[in-house]
Formats: structure tokens, C-alpha cells, sequence
């Protein structure tokens, strides 16, 4: 098969694909739709949404505490000190007493499920969030952790300090499920899997059904087609032939 051919056969897939595309264009277009109005009804009605609380500490080397000076030095003792910070944020020697200030209405498990500590930009500073259903016990939560984890942090390291610049407030809009996100991820799953479907169905189906099949099936011109006859006109035909005798 020459350079020529094989162009001449891709132009003709697509083509096929393009006109299965067009036949099928509106049972695609309401699976599409359905499909995207579902996720949306989905995300809005059956699931929770989720808010996120945060709260900033700032840390400090020892030696800046006492000598009231910065040092290249200080500021790099600080970012390794953030990270261990944030280990033992999440221990239950800290997440115990939170639970205990908040009535324990919640567990030290739960809470570390959705706690999360990390360092901003590589600084000093690093956010401590907590992700909850209840907005008002998501902010409740990283409040009590910004009051008791600064004290139980430099108890265990014995190094640093740490400092709340930033208090939790309560949150007014959820971070999840993004709805939107969600319709539209749908609507093009769903757009893509029933073209596909589609597609695979009709150049599966290889029978041939009217000349223009014919002709795209095989490289050979028509030179005639049968109609097709049904019993009802046979007989009308021949009762007009018995009266015209």
C-alpha cells in the first residue's frame, strides 16, 4: 500500500467517524447534559460540603529571643524548627489536651485525619488548618490548637518559640465539592464515553443496508439496486392486472 492509499484510507476513517458523530449528535448531546445536571444535583444535595479553618504561627530561634537580634543562622534553625513543629502538632500529647478544651466532643483521631501543617513559602511561619463539616467546629478546633500547641511544642523540643499571628475565623464558604468542577468533569467523562460507544457500535455494525454502505465498504462502483417489495403491493399489483384483463 503506497503513501497515497494509506492517506486515502485515514481521510475515509475520519470522515466514517465524523458522520457517525453527526447521526448520534443528539442522543450525545443529552448524555452529556444529563450527565452534567446529575453531578451538579449530586455535589449540591447529597454531599456535605467541607470547610477549612487555618490559623499561623510564627517561629523564632532561642538565640533571637534572648539576644533580640536576627542572624542568617537564627532564620535557618527556625525553618528546620517548623517542620518538626508541625510533626508534633499532630501527636497526642497536644491533640489530647485540644480534644479536652473542646469538651471532647471530638477525637484526638479525627482531628489528626484532617488536620494538615505546613510551612509558608519556606519561612518561619506555617498554617495550621483543619478541615471539617461544621465550620464553627472547624474554626473551634484550630483556635484551641493555637492556644495549647505553642506551650506543648516548646515543652518537648526545649528550643524556639512559637507565636499565633494569625487566629482562626470561622469559614463562610466551603472548600469542597466544587460543584462546577464537578458537572463539568461529568458532562466530559460523559460526552467522551458515549461518542466512543457510539462509534464502536456503528464500525462494528458491518452490515450493509443501502448503496452508499455498499460503496464505502468496497471500492467498486453500483451498477443497479433491487428495490425492496413488500407482500401488501404484490397483491395490488396483481388484482389491478386482473381487472385491466
Amino acid at each position: 500500500m503506497n503513501e497515497r492509499e494509506k492517506n486515502q484510507e485515514y481521510t475515509i476513517s475520519v470522515v466514517q467517524i465524523l458522520k457517525i458523530l453527526k447521526k448520534y449528535l443528539i442522543p450525545i448531546l443529552i448524555i452529556t447534559i444529563v450527565a452534567g445536571a446529575a453531578a451538579y444535583v449530586i455535589s449540591a444535595k447529597f454531599i456535605k460540603p467541607k470547610y477549612k479553618a487555618e490559623a499561623m504561627i510564627y517561629v523564632s530561634a532561642k538565640d533571637y529571643m534572648q539576644s533580640g537580634q536576627v542572624t542568617t543562622s537564627d532564620l535557618s534553625i527556625a525553618k528546620q524548627l517548623v517542620n518538626t513543629y508541625s510533626i508534633i502538632l499532630k501527636t497526642d500529647n497536644v491533640l489530647n489536651e485540644v480534644c479536652e478544651s473542646l469538651g471532647n466532643q471530638i477525637t484526638a483521631a479525627k482531628i489528626r485525619a484532617n488536620l494538615s501543617a505546613s510551612s509558608v513559602n519556606n519561612t518561619e511561619v506555617f498554617t495550621v488548618s483543619y478541615v471539617d463539616t461544621n465550620p464553627e467546629r472547624a474554626a473551634a478546633v484550630v483556635d484551641a490548637i493555637a492556644d495549647i500547641a505553642p506551650e506543648k511544642i516548646i515543652e518537648v523540643v526545649k528550643a524556639g518559640d512559637a507565636s499565633v499571628i494569625s487566629r482562626p475565623k470561622v469559614p463562610t464558604t466551603p472548600i469542597s465539592p466544587n460543584k462546577t468542577r464537578n458537572a463539568a468533569i461529568a458532562a466530559l467523562a460523559a460526552l467522551a464515553l458515549s461518542a466512543a460507544v457510539f462509534i464502536l457500535i456503528s464500525l462494528l455494525d458491518t452490515r450493509i443496508r443501502t448503496t452508499e454502505d455498499l460503496t464505502e465498504s468496497f471500492d467498486y462502483p453500483v451498477l443497479g439496486s433491487i428495490p425492496t417489495i413488500t407482500a401488501d403491493i404484490t397483491a395490488a399489483e396483481i388484482a389491478e392486472d386482473e381487472d385491466d384483463d
